[in-house]
């Protein structure tokens, strides 16, 4: 785990030296947890769970349309803790202060679940609008790439001839300030 932070850390160094601008900042908001699970042959389950996160983030500006922000973001659904490491490339419509934004982004449960891996990649995107230069405000959308039952569940699936995948896909609606 401290290997992964160190690598992090080190992609913000890089990043910073070919980014124009860079700005740190904050964000919170609401989340929304939706976990499914399906079985071949059409068994499928599904919950909810909603809650809050907050995180930090850093914008790295190329020019005035182009930004990538990476952040890292605590968030907690019906009483599981996860974080989320989103790496999003930011395309800003000219004089409208909206922008789009799709990447890749990590979601690691912190808490020991039974049959569940704890690392997912997700594919997220979304859409922002900067109140002011400083404050923000962005819905993002993630959806799980991964399958996220482990290996003995699959062992499991596999006896009794069955095709098992298991995912985590999260809505973020939030408000950000940029330092």
């Amino acid at each position: 785990m401290i290997k992964n932070f160190f690598l992090v850390f080190f992609l913000f160094l890089g990043l910073n030296s070919f980014a124009q601008n860079v700005d740190l900042g904050i964000q919170a908001g609401y989340t929304n947890v939706e976990v499914e699970a399906n079985a071949e042959g059409g068994t499928q389950v599904s919950e909810d769970g909603s809650g809050f996160y907050v995180g930090f983030l850093a914008d790295y500006q190329f020019n005035e349309n182009w930004h990538l922000q990476p952040s890292v973001n605590y968030f907690n659904a019906e009483e599981t803790d996860f974080l989320s490491i989103p790496v999003l490339v930011q395309y800003y419509i000219e004089n409208s202060g909206f922008y789009l934004q799709a990447g890749p982004q990590a979601t690691i449960v912190l808490e020991d679940v039974p049959t569940t891996n704890e690392f997912g990649l997700d594919a997220a995107f979304g859409v922002g609008y900067h109140i002011t230069e400083d404050f923000f405000i962005e819905a993002r959308y993630g959806i799980e790439l991964t399958n996220r039952y482990t290996d003995e569940s699959i062992e499991f699936a596999e006896q009794y001839d069955t095709d098992i995948k298991s995912g985590v896909n999260t809505l973020m609606v939030g408000v950000g300030y940029k330092f």
